[in-house]
């Protein structure tokens, strides 16, 4: 498996986890590290591809919130 792709798994895993503990701090910190490994459009395919069809609408709109501050 490629080391691009071990790394965006576990990203997707630490930000489910820390959805799933109500820490936006520790989302925000796991997603700029993403971005900074992967790069913003990789980041942004995986969020929109993977992490958002697991979502339920609460868990869409507390992330937009925690987002717009």
């Amino acid at each position: 498996m490629p080391q691009e792709t071990r790394i965006a798994l576990f990203l997707i895993g630490e930000l489910v986890a820390a959805l799933r503990a109500n820490d936006p701090d520790a989302f925000k910190c796991w997603l700029s590290g993403g971005v900074q490994d992967l790069g913003k459009p990789v980041v942004e395919k995986l969020l929109l591809d993977w992490l958002a069809p697991f979502l339920i609408e609460a868990e869409k709109d507390r992330l937009i919130a925690w987002h717009l501050g």
